[in-house]
């Protein structure tokens, strides 16, 4: 049994997300994007004293934020740092990742951390995800429009190349089997070195069972459902203890941890990347295009405080990252 007072979860959950608010003079970091729930910064910036970093649009390899000219390069961890000069404050930052990109948000995240930042994560799960018109196996939700392929994500170290065989393969799982498949033609690990991680419980009670259903034809052509793993899906913290239980389960064996579950997830993961620095761990992303309406409403809210997390890892700020 896990040792709780060594793996606490520093989450905050509120059941909507009127019910929070920010502390007084904090700094929030957002996205507006087109899903709903990305939108309930709107319920109490006119009515608090915190200072608001909207990002308003994204390129390749940049953000830029409103009212701010120049743009913040995701490869330049100097680039990023400039975004605290701009905006300066002495109490918490927050980091609402629910509405911003992988690419983005965990760049954001890194430099925040360097920076030595109090950081707190805000994620707001959907009501619900839009279903499929013509489902097809693998297809359950019609949540992206194509893979655009397989790419690290901006100003994170990968370890030097090793042998497949050597390695383990990670994938965070979700309802895309199709992603899955992707990446394990493209990774091609051994089919005894895969093991899924599964969110359970999910956001929803019977989203394990569609998990798998949407997984199906991947995990049993490789038979990796026999080696499944599971963390709660809106906590990062379970994903990222288990994460290293496994590393220590595997002394030696490189990890590659693919991100294609939820995004509490995909923070665990990041989290566990930043914490072993050299240690034979990468994060694998395909970086899909998203489907306009993949989601309707909102439900909980989480705010993740995770610089205590940091601080229990070590000093991540000392740390070179490319």
């Amino acid at each position: 049994m896990n040792d709780l007072r060594n793996e606490p979860i520093l989450t905050d959950s509120f059941e909507a997300a009127a019910d929070f608010k920010p502390e007084k003079g904090s700094l929030y970091v957002y996205m507006a994007s087109a899903e709903n729930r990305s939108q309930h910064v709107e319920l109490w910036a006119k009515n608090t004293d915190v200072a608001l970093c909207r990002i308003e649009s994204i390129a390749e390899n940049s953000f830029t934020v409103e009212r701010i000219g120049s743009a913040f390069s995701l490869r330049s961890p100097n680039g990023i740092s400039e975004l605290w000069t701009r905006f300066p404050h002495k109490g918490k930052t927050y980091i609402d990742i629910t509405g911003l990109p992988h690419a983005v948000w965990a760049s954001v995240i890194r430099s925040a951390i360097n920076c030595r930042l109090d950081v707190a994560v805000v994620y707001v799960e959907p009501n619900r995800y839009t279903r499929s018109m013509a489902p097809v196996e693998g297809q359950i939700y019609d949540l992206s429009e194509q893979i655009t392929g397989i790419a690290p994500l901006p100003g994170f170290v990968r370890f030097s190349e090793r042998p497949t065989e050597d390695s383990l393969f990670i994938p965070l799982l979700g309802f895309e089997g199709a992603r899955l498949s992707y990446l394990i033609e493209q990774v091609q690990p051994n089919n005894d070195r895969i093991i899924p991680i599964i969110g359970c419980p999910g956001f929803k009670p019977h989203y394990v069972f569609e998990s798998y259903l949407g997984n199906k034809r991947p995990l049993l052509e490789t038979s990796a459902w026999h080696a499944a793993r599971y963390a709660p899906a809106s906590c990062p913290f379970s994903c990222y203890y288990l994460l290293q239980r496994i590393a220590e389960e595997n002394v030696g064996k490189a990890m590659k941890i693919a991100l294609i579950g939820t995004k509490p997830h995909a923070l665990g993961a990041v989290l566990f990347c930043l914490a072993t620095i050299g240690r034979n761990s990468e994060l694998v992303y395909d970086h899909p295009i998203r489907k306009v309406g993949r989601t309707d409403g909102t439900d909980r809210l989480h705010v993740y405080h995770i610089s205590p997390l940091v601080e229990e890892v070590g000093d991540l700020s000392q740390r070179h990252l490319h």
